[in-house]
């Protein structure tokens, strides 16, 4: 009976001093925010862990409330502490007061349950997209057909597709797979649900164009990846000067079907009219469509030129102008010409004056002036380009790229786990985390990502090509030949004729490593590293010695050119340390090698090459002490007893001594 009584002193104190009604007022109040920020705070662009940290926040602040309820009371003389030896008496249970305080402890209870029923399905969709992937609407918009009677035609179509990929790529709310991606697909007879699965989207987005002079018949529909139905359809029949309202219409419907609340930025994108001339139009892309072909030479100097016609017809059509800087960029990565980087740097410079909203520009000012040192910049135009799109896949993995460049390399690696936790089937980020642990000589961990590259895109050479590298780091010889085989079947590119004839030179047959160099100097004549390579073969085959200085002396040539551009680039420093060594240039060589060391002094190709130039001058003890570096950083022990450029270290007497201190 006395605990009975307790009790009911208890709730009357509860009730008295108002702990009941805060309870009650604070927790639907709580919910109440909670759901306003469900709507309003995708609009506004917070982030998504948002909503979690109001629900943590109120779901501390719940017992800070109770006690402050307890202890002070709201009158009209301000709030004030209550009296503890105030009796507020014994809770008269009635049928009505019972009604009331159930009521009361039934409508916290719902929303502490509601609360936790939140938390767990937030931790259930965590762990079932892996705890780090985007969770917002995706799409990929394939390249659209060609219905045309004209075979040349299918410019259009692609160009239609990648210039709608564009526009719905800008909306934050949305995650948009890349053109590379989804455009792999063109021409292969595939099931659009396995499309989507592979590229990890829950919609597709398909269309077919057909022009007759200038009218255009457009068809797009939209596939939801869980059902295989279509869930918008429509044609539109307009002139061809109509082309720019027709992809913002279609943007409109896809993102109005998938049910994307749009920010105010990204529903001004949509309201941004454009005024380009439609034979400019028609020239850009028909540049975009070489652009996309094989990065050769004669396609690439086609794609400059509509672009530039564009241009010509359209000063101010800024896509032109990027489209200018793109094809100069890729015309200096082919041929590491200088001309074509202070082109391609003018042209962007141009695109971003006549629009400060084209992040793609600012992602292509990033990469020109990564390539050339300038790291801080770099970082500065890849900061703009993410304040447009934070999101944007693109630019964080050009940052990642500076970030490594800058020896930042543990802040490279988070970002471009963070790329691919946003897009888990983009190849691009996957490509670029391989490259960064190649390139910090982490050999081993880069092949899984070179190969979950050439499973997310089977033909792409390049990943193949490096996946033999990183196989032949670790003197998995068969494996490397493999991949390098493969990479030669899909695409002859410089690289792969330049790996194959590595591998040659280090089995010891260099006329055949002579033969491969050459078909890759033929491909890109300005690429001192291929002449570099020449050099080193001529030099170990006995009746063509002579013939290495030459080519040694065109490496030093086109290397100081690209080192113009790129002062702070300590692998083509040391390169050229190991070129001017190799030709007898004592003084230019060691210079360069401790310009090498002060910008890279932990890089394994480095201290790798320094092993190499400083045994040509006779340095043994410094050049022991590089070898054993560049061994702690992981280079193989296999390579380094087959390279012919460590011959003569081989014999001395250290280099059993630093062999023997390592393998302990």
């Amino acid at each position: 009976m006395g605990a009975h009584m307790d009790i009911r002193r208890f709730l009357g104190e509860l009730k008295g001093r108002g702990v009941y009604r805060v309870a009650a007022i604070y927790a639907a109040g709580s919910w109440a925010l909670l759901q306003v920020g469900d709507i309003f705070f995708p609009i506004l662009g917070f982030p998504d862990w948002a909503i979690t940290g109001v629900l943590a926040v109120a779901a501390l602040g719940f017992p800070v409330a109770i006690i402050l309820a307890w202890v002070f009371e709201i009158t009209s003389e301000g709030i004030v502490e209550i009296d503890p030896e105030v009796n507020f008496g014994k809770l008269r249970l009635s049928p009505a007061r019972l009604a009331e305080l159930g009521l009361l402890l039934a409508l916290i209870f719902l929303v502490g349950f509601l609360y936790l029923e939140r938390l767990t399905l937030q931790e259930k969709v965590a762990e079932a997209f892996g705890g780090n992937q985007d969770e917002r609407p995706s799409v990929a918009v394939m390249a659209f057909q060609n219905m045309s009677d004209d075979p040349s035609a299918e410019y259009f179509g692609d160009g239609l597709a990648e210039e709608i990929l564009n526009l719905l790529a800008r909306f934050s709310e949305l995650n948009v797979a890349a053109r590379t991606s989804s455009f792999y697909f063109k021409g292969k007879n595939v099931d659009l649900r396995e499309v989507g699965q592979k590229l990890g989207v829950n919609h597709v987005l398909e269309g077919s164009v057909r022009r007759a002079g200038d009218r255009v018949r457009i068809t797009a529909q939209l596939i939801a990846m869980d059902t295989g139905y279509h869930v918008w359809s429509e044609t539109f029949d307009r002139d061809y000067s109509d082309s720019f309202q027709i992809q913002e219409e279609i943007a409109r419907q896809v993102v109005g079907t998938m049910q994307v609340i749009l920010s105010d930025a990204s529903r001004e994108i949509l309201q941004t009219t454009k005024d380009v001339d439609p034979a400019a139009y028609d020239y850009y892309l028909r540049g975009r469509e070489y652009l996309r072909l094989a990065a050769g030479d004669q396609n690439l100097d086609r794609a400059l030129e509509l672009f530039q016609k564009a241009v010509d017809l359209d000063p101010d059509y800024a896509e032109a102008h990027a489209g200018v800087c793109d094809a100069y960029l890729a015309l200096y990565r082919s041929q590491v010409d200088a001309e074509y980087f202070r082109l391609a740097e003018s042209s962007c410079s141009s695109a971003v004056a006549l629009d400060d909203s084209a992040l793609p520009v600012y992602i292509a000012l990033g990469n020109l002036y990564r390539l050339s040192g300038r790291y801080d910049e770099s970082e500065a135009q890849l900061a703009r380009a993410l304040a447009i799109n934070a999101r944007s896949v693109p630019a964080l993995k050009a940052l990642a790229m500076t970030l490594h460049a800058s020896n930042r390399t543990a802040e490279a690696e988070a970002t471009l786990q963070k790329a691919i936790g946003i897009q888990p089937n983009n190849w691009h980020s996957y490509f670029a985390m391989g490259n960064l642990f190649f390139e910090s000589g982490r050999f081993a961990e880069a092949i899984p990502y070179y190969r979950r590259t050439t499973e997310l895109i089977p033909d792409h050479a390049s990943a193949h090509n490096n996946l033999g590298a990183a196989h032949y780091m670790l003197s998995q010889f068969d494996e490397a030949a493999a991949a390098w085989e493969r990479s030669l079947a899909i695409e002859p590119t410089p690289n792969a004729y330049s790996n194959a004839g590595s591998s040659l030179y280090f089995l010891g047959r260099f006329e055949e490593a002579v033969s491969m160099y050459h078909k890759a100097v033929e491909l890109a004549p300005e690429d001192f590293v291929s002449w570099g390579n020449l050099g080193d073969a001529y030099r170990y085959t006995e009746e063509l010695a002579d013939l290495s200085e030459p080519m040694y002396r065109n490496a030093i040539k086109l290397a100081s050119s690209h080192l113009q551009i790129n002062p702070s680039d300590a692998v083509t420093a040391v390169l050229v340390a190991h070129y001017h060594a190799s030709v007898g240039d004592r003084e230019e060589a060691l210079e360069y090698h401790a310009r090498a060391l002060a910008l890279a002094p932990e890089d394994v190709t480095v201290h790798y090459m320094s092993a190499i130039l400083l045994s040509t001058l006779e340095e043994h003890e410094r050049a022991l002490a590089s070898l054993r570096h560049a061994i702690e950083l992981g280079y193989s022990m296999d390579l380094i007893y087959a390279d012919a450029g460590l011959a003569a270290l081989r014999e001395d007497l250290g280099f059993q001594d630093v062999i023997s201190v390592l393998s302990e």
